[in-house]
């Protein structure tokens, strides 16, 4: 996936604890926040994303482990992420049917649109 032209919003700096020590943030989409594509791209356990609404410094494997360790999920959730928190756009992706978790083998898929479990195969029911 491509770096985004911008590589990052804002500046945070945190210590060996994962601590905070600098935080500015920019505005971006919908809100205040701090957001690195290179960091998210590059480095597993470097800061990328702070939402506007916390002090939460969220890395490339927070994310993918929010995913269900599925990166390209991950990577959506990354681009996506403009204001919220990211346990707050994967509530708002349940909500409206743009992720499910299949019946069949229980992992998560990017539900938009799909009639199969990308994973097992499953059919997936209407309605559920």
């Amino acid at each position: 996936m491509a770096v985004k032209c911008c590589e990052r919003i804002g500046i945070c700096n945190v210590d060996r604890n994962g601590s905070i020590t600098e935080l500015q943030r920019e505005f971006f989409g919908q809100g205040w926040i701090f957001k690195d594509w290179k960091a998210f791209h590059e480095h597993q356990n470097a800061p990328c994303y702070v939402p506007e609404l916390s002090d939460t410094v969220y890395t490339r494997e927070d994310f993918i482990s929010l995913c269900d360790n599925q990166e390209k999920i991950a990577e959506r959730m990354f681009d996506e992420v403009d204001w919220q928190s990211p346990s707050t756009l994967m509530y708002e992706w349940e909500k409206d049917g743009e992720i499910d978790i299949c019946d069949q083998c229980g992992r998560m898929f990017l539900s938009y649109d799909v009639h199969k479990c990308p994973h097992c195969g499953c059919f997936i029911c209407e309605g559920q």
